[in-house]
Order: structure tokens, then sequence, then C-alpha cells
């Protein structure tokens, strides 16, 4: 496969075909796109489906020819967690038309439309055509930006679709957002602001052409080429956050950025970029990495590349470092484990033990400087710094051989109990030592918090309360004996519960 004879219409269709099936769309997904491009046809505007899904669609195509099949395996798209036979499901459309063919990942298709024309009209048009049969959820337009949302629901399920008015861009001011122009804008004009060339591929959705490819930018060359290109040289001089995403999508799809774009961020870097945006949007591109699968690889290449040095001086990313994140996104994958800390801490967050973990060594005086740089807030400030001086007091339980195999599960309790679940289960995906003190220090802390500290009584305040025990702190107190004696193994019921109060604290 060399290049655009490839991908007619028909091998095209039938991709978008078999990734509607597989998120559960089915072929009214594939209707939905045709009565849109009528509707903008209708309106003398045209319609383009553009960016990452028709990038995906290609690569799907590439993945599945038994010519291309190995180049592209490590690149992940359209992944679900189970794929049934396509061929057998489009034969027997009917019979599968209200039934979900396959079981998708858990998220929803999104969709950009490029328009030629008013995208805020055509979104109304839409709206207003009653023989659309699809049920329209939301509708939201920018008429500033000259953009739209719609989310629709498409066999049971939501299919998001943005709109967005063929464009131009200037940037008045290197890292600025741009001054838009939708007057008389063709595609290739908007193609020529975008990001990357893989980008850049579209399919028109009008009715003359439904389907037929869009590529005036080398797209589907760089595609082949899994190759990451720029546009144009000053991409990231107007717009630095391109090298988060130029990183995202090398991993993601199993690319490499080329050789010439990496000279360009190189360039933009030594000229300190980064500086002139705001820290919201870094770290805005730092937690779409964090939500990749494996976000260990991505924040690699940002070190690899000085991009996260740039962000900040201190910030490096190291072994150590990727070590601790594969744990993190080990433990948070694991169903079990995750609800079990989740039942003690209902705020949990898995980007805070990221984020712990990248700012973890500064000084307190550097933490802050990180945290004012990406505008997080003092907020996160204070819990970091919570973070890390729990992880001291825990290193000084430690160091103090407080703790040993045969300690009772209540000396275990009454030292950790003390320290935010949080903090214990961080210093948990910490590199705690090899040697035989460390590993028997690990087993008590994952003792505490797979089993210690789930233990609760069975009664509550309310069930103690109509008792006739009345009292407040007196209520508090029994519940806390009745934990640590459940602890110790010496309660093992609610009716050894309601015998030890009936016991201890009911007048006969």
């Amino acid at each position: 496969m060399t290049g655009l004879a490839e991908f007619e219409k028909n091998s095209i269709e039938q991709a978008i075909t078999e990734i509607f099936y597989r998120y559960g769309y089915g072929i009214p997904a594939q209707d939905l796109l045709k009565k849109i491009g009528v509707v903008s046809e209708n309106a003398g505007f045209g319609a383009f489906l553009i960016g990452g899904f028709p990038r995906d669609i290609i690569i799907h195509i590439l993945k599945s020819n038994p010519e291309t099949s190995d180049k592209f395996k490590s690149s992940k798209v359209f992944e679900s967690k189970q794929i049934a036979s396509l061929a057998l499901a489009m034969t027997k459309q009917r019979k599968f038309k209200s039934s979900k063919v396959f079981e998708s990942n858990s998220r929803f298709l999104d969709l950009d439309i490029a328009v030629r024309g008013s995208a805020e009209k055509l979104a109304f048009l839409i709206k207003e055509k009653k023989n659309l049969k699809f049920k329209l959820n939301y509708l939201k337009a920018h008429k500033k930006f000259g953009t739209a949302s719609l989310e629709f629901l498409v066999n049971g399920m939501p299919l998001k679709i943005d709109l967005a008015s063929l464009r131009t861009e200037v940037y008045k001011k290197p890292g600025m957002l741009p001054e838009v122009n939708t007057a008389k804008t063709g595609l290739k004009d908007d193609i020529s602001r975008r990001d990357f060339t893989i980008n850049t591929v579209a399919f028109s959705i009008n009715r003359k052409d439904f389907l037929k490819i869009k590529d005036y930018s080398s797209g589907i060359r760089d595609i082949l080429n899994k190759k990451i290109s720029v546009l144009h040289d000053l991409s990231f001089i107007d717009d630095p956050t391109r090298m988060f995403r130029a990183v995202r999508f090398e991993k993601r799809l199993g690319f490499r950025i080329g050789g010439k774009t990496l000279k360009l961020i190189k360039t933009a870097l030594d000229k300190n970029i980064l500086d002139n945006i705001s820290g919201k949007r870094i770290t805005a591109e730092l937690y779409l990495l964090l939500k990749e699968k494996k976000p260990e690889i991505y924040f690699e290449r940002l070190d690899k590349l000085n991009i996260l040095s740039s962000v900040y001086g201190k910030l490096k990313f190291g072994k150590k470092n990727k070590i601790v994140f594969k744990k993190i996104s080990v433990y948070f994958n694991e169903p079990d484990k995750a609800g079990k800390i989740r039942r003690v801490c209902k705020d949990i967050d898995i980007n805070m033990f990221y984020m712990a973990e990248i700012f973890y060594g500064l000084s307190n005086s550097e933490l802050s400087e990180a945290v004012k740089r990406l505008n997080m807030g003092q907020k996160i400030e204070k819990m970091l710094e919570a973070v890390y001086s729990d992880i001291k007091k825990i290193n000084n339980l430690k160091a103090n051989n407080l703790f040993n195999l045969s300690v009772k599960n209540t000396g275990i309790y009454d030292k950790l109990n003390k320290i935010d679940a949080k903090s214990v289960l961080f210093y948990l995906f910490k590199d705690c030592g090899r040697n035989e003190p460390d590993l028997n220090f690990r087993k008590i802390i994952v003792r505490y918090l797979n089993k210690i500290i789930l233990i609760k009584p069975y009664l509550s305040g309310h069930d103690v309360k109509s008792m006739g025990i009345c009292e407040g702190p007196l209520c508090g107190k029994i519940l806390n004996e009745i934990k640590l004696l459940k602890i110790e193994g010496r309660l093992k019921s609610k009716k050894d519960e309601l015998e030890y109060i009936k016991k201890n604290y009911i007048k006969n």
C-alpha cells in the first residue's frame, strides 16, 4: 500500500462501518453523517470529517492489511475489549439493529466536522430538521469562534460531533491564542493552520462525493511513514503546546517525531517559548498525557526532549519515576485494589499520585515555584506538602524499627492511623528498598491498606443511640473501642458488638 489509490471509498466506508459497530453505533451513525452532509449541501455549505477520526480510520485500514499490519501493530486506535466477527455482524444488520454487536471501550466517539460556511447556522439547521430521526441531546454554539457542539443519541449511545467553520488563524504574539477569520476560507487554507500533517486528512461527507479523501498536506504519506510532522517552521512558536501533542501522538500511535520537527522543537525551547504560555494550558496538556494507558513513556519522552525541564528547571523524569508511575497505573487499573482505598478515601484522585511523584524531591520553595508556574493553586501545594511530610513520618517509623511482622494489628493501626491513607499508599508506590527489613516493612504497609484500615464496626452511631446512649462523645468512644477490638479479632459479628455494649455500657 503506497498511497491514495489504496484508500478508495469502499475501503474507507467498510472501515468506518466496522468502527461504528465496535462502538455500538452501527449503521445508524453512518446514516447520520450522510444526513448532515445533505443538510449542509442543501444550505450551500460543504462538510468534511477531519482530524483524529480520519487519521485513525486510515491506520485501522493499514492494521487490517496483511502487507502493513506488522508495521502498525503498536498503533493504538479504536481499542476495544472484545471484537466479534465484523463480517457476520454486517451481514445481519437487521437482526442486530437494536443491540450492541460489540463490547466497546469505555469511551464514546467524538467526531470533528469542518464546515465550508457557518458551523453555527448548520448546527441549527440540523436541529430544525424534522426527518433526521436522531435524538439531539444538546447543542451549544459559539458564534465568536465559529464553532458548535452537538450530541446525538445513536442506537442508545451518545455520539458527539463538533462543527467548526473553515478558518485561518493569525498569531499576533508567540504562545497567544490566535485571531480567527472564517470569511471566504477554503479547506486548503483551514488545513494549513492545523498542528500535524497526520491530522489534516479529511473525508467529504457531501452527497456528491461522500467519503472522498481530501489530502492537501501529504498527511497520508506521513501516516504511511509513521511520521509526526508540523506544517510550517513557526508551528511551535505560534503554539508551544503542540510539543506536548507531538509526544502524545508519537507514543500513542507508535509513530516517531520527524527529524526536522525535532529540530524545530529544540529551536523553540532554546528561545524559552514555553514561558509565553500560561501554567493552566501546560497543566491541561500534562493531564491529557496522564490519561494515556502508559503515562510513564510520555513523561520519559518529555524529559528526553527537555520539554519537562523547560516547564520548570528542576523537573526531571528518570528510571525511578518510571517505576513509580507503572506501580500507580497498575494499582488503579485493578478494580479490587482501587475499590478498597476508595472506601476509605472518597476523594482519591490518581493524578494526585502522579503529580506527587513528578514533584518529589523538590524543596518547599521549589515546590511552591513549580506549582505556581503550573498555576495549580495553593490547595494542591498544601496537599503535596502534607504527603511529603507524611512520607518522612513513615520513614521514621521504619528507621526506628517500630514494626516487625509479629506486631499486632492494633499496634500497626495505632501508628499509621495518624497518617493520611493517601500518603501511606504513595509510600507503597515509592521504592522502599530491597533488603529484608525493607520488604518486611512493606508487607506491614500492605497489610494495613488491604485489611486493617478497612475494618469497621457493623454498628453505626445511630445503632448505639437507639440503645439509649445519647451522649455524642461517649458514642464515638464506644465505636472506636469496638473498632480496635475488631482489629484485634475479639469481636467478629454484629451480635458480638451488641453484647459488648450491653455488658459494658448498659445498666441492668
